[in-house]
């Protein structure tokens, strides 16, 4: 496979012996080893360790693209604050999130260095907020408060930034990682996917689109959705 033919080739140009990788990522040598061997993949929490090792992006490893370079900021500069009140570690989501949110924002087109500011919670999380600032007395899965009025296809300009830091602020996105685990889990294709669908549908928010009613607004939201998601490589 890709993944394992890529990761061989790095540890041969870094000069690493297996067992110096295998410490290097706090895995069995075992467990290592079989990550060389053809036909076996990687669980996502050890694509994000490879990655950040040998400083190249999970697409590559996975063989999605044959650039090596990371693509977190889409050669823009787009900024993403995440922050969580959760105590269990979500470093492999977050990891996700600065690569997702910054493609989402390429895909539409947005072509002006954005600040998006993101909280990882629970259903306590977010019903607290749902309830502070929508009046809603339920949790969701996930949140979009935006700062500018947009309609689908409109893009933010130069006048929109902040003077200072020259981002323009698209908003605040509160994602629910209960949720994240219980749809992937429900819908059968695992929280990778049901986090990076959630990321890719606020997102659509805050550039303006919505889906209040079933009408022709909610199907160009979904078909952004997909196709943003598909040039991601996280199909269903």
């Amino acid at each position: 496979m890709i993944f394992n033919e890529r990761l061989r080739k790095l540890r041969k140009e870094k000069g690493w012996t297996q067992q110096q990788i295998s410490d290097k990522l706090s895995i069995a040598y075992r467990n290592y080893q079989r990550l060389e061997a053809d036909g076996n993949t990687p669980n996502f929490a050890n694509l994000v360790q490879i990655a950040d090792l040998f400083h190249v992006s999970m697409d590559y490893l996975a063989g999605r693209t044959d650039v090596r370079e990371v693509n977190r900021a889409v050669g823009l500069g787009h900024k993403v604050l995440l922050s969580s009140d959760l105590t269990e570690d979500t470093a492999a989501l977050e990891d996700l999130l600065l690569e997702v949110i910054p493609a989402a924002l390429k895909a539409e087109g947005i072509d002006i260095p954005c600040e998006v500011d993101v909280l990882l919670t629970n259903d306590a999380g977010i019903h607290a907020v749902n309830l502070a600032q929508r009046g809603v007395d339920a949790p969701t899965d996930v949140l979009s408060f935006p700062m500018l009025e947009l309609f689908p296809g409109d893009k933010p300009t130069g006048a929109d930034a902040d003077p200072g830091t020259g981002l323009v602020a698209l908003g605040d996105m509160v994602l629910n990682l209960d949720r994240v685990k219980s749809q992937g889990e429900e819908y059968g294709h695992g929280p990778r996917r049901e986090c990076a669908y959630l990321a890719v549908h606020s997102i659509l928010h805050l550039l303006g689109y919505d889906h209040m009613d079933d009408g022709p607004m909610k199907e160009q939201m979904r078909e952004r959705e997909e196709a943003i998601l598909g040039e991601l490589g996280i199909g269903r």
